[in-house]
């Protein structure tokens, strides 16, 4: 009996170790955004462009909401993933990716066209392919994502260039996936609330009954 009292004062006092776990989110909004020929912000189409042309440049954005992670939790490490809609162009045999993360605000709009953040993902990916593809691409730079925890929105753009171009399925397309946002991450160890006075006694008049009762047996 000591030992099972002593065990349910540690359970009560030392911090619990919380195990990784990996969470995918959808995108909340959606777009496509250009100023080449004057602000043009598109959010109702069923494939978000990502395309670069000269001076012709179409941005994707793609916004999340991190609520459902605690502000407190670690980040291990987050991946952006879209379906393409069509095959991906460009005049060479790779096309670039090139992905940007800053503090979200729910929506699409013409600032997400140049709006200030960090650049989690300088890459590329093959050329070709079909509708449907899945590509996955890891973020090189948490920081932005855990400072998102605390307003709860991260916005994502993704860029090209090289005269590539990309069509990813976004909100409104009922054939495939809109892109998603794959977070590993480990929650804060929690730290039971100590017992008050009153239910330490408690545990101490059980402790003397259960020696009371051997005694008796005795």
């Amino acid at each position: 009996m000591k030992k099972q009292i002593l065990t349910a004062l540690l359970a009560l006092t030392v911090p619990t170790a919380a195990s990784a776990a990996t969470m995918t989110l959808g995108t909340i909004d959606d777009g496509s955004v250009r100023t080449f020929g004057g602000a043009v912000v598109d959010t109702v189409d069923t494939s978000v462009s990502v395309a670069q042309s000269g001076g012709n440049i179409t941005n994707g954005v793609f916004e999340f909401n991190l609520a459902a992670i605690d502000d407190t939790a670690t980040i291990n490490s987050v991946s952006f993933q879209w379906t393409n809609s069509r095959f991906v162009s460009n005049t060479g045999a790779l096309a670039a990716v090139d992905l940007f993360a800053y503090l979200g605000d729910g929506t699409v709009s013409i600032a997400d066209y140049d709006a200030a953040g960090d650049q989690v993902a300088d890459t590329s990916v093959a050329k070709g392919g079909s509708g449907g593809d899945v590509t996955t691409i890891a973020f090189t730079d948490l920081g932005m994502v855990t400072t998102a925890l605390l307003g709860d929105l991260l916005s994502v753009r993704f860029e090209t260039d090289s005269f590539a171009s990309f069509r990813v399925a976004s909100l409104e397309n009922s054939t495939w996936d809109a892109a998603r946002l794959v977070v590993d991450y480990t929650p804060a160890p929690v730290t039971a609330v100590p017992l008050p006075a009153s239910g330490l006694l408690l545990l101490g008049a059980l402790g003397g009954v259960a020696g009371l009762r051997r005694r008796k047996k005795a």
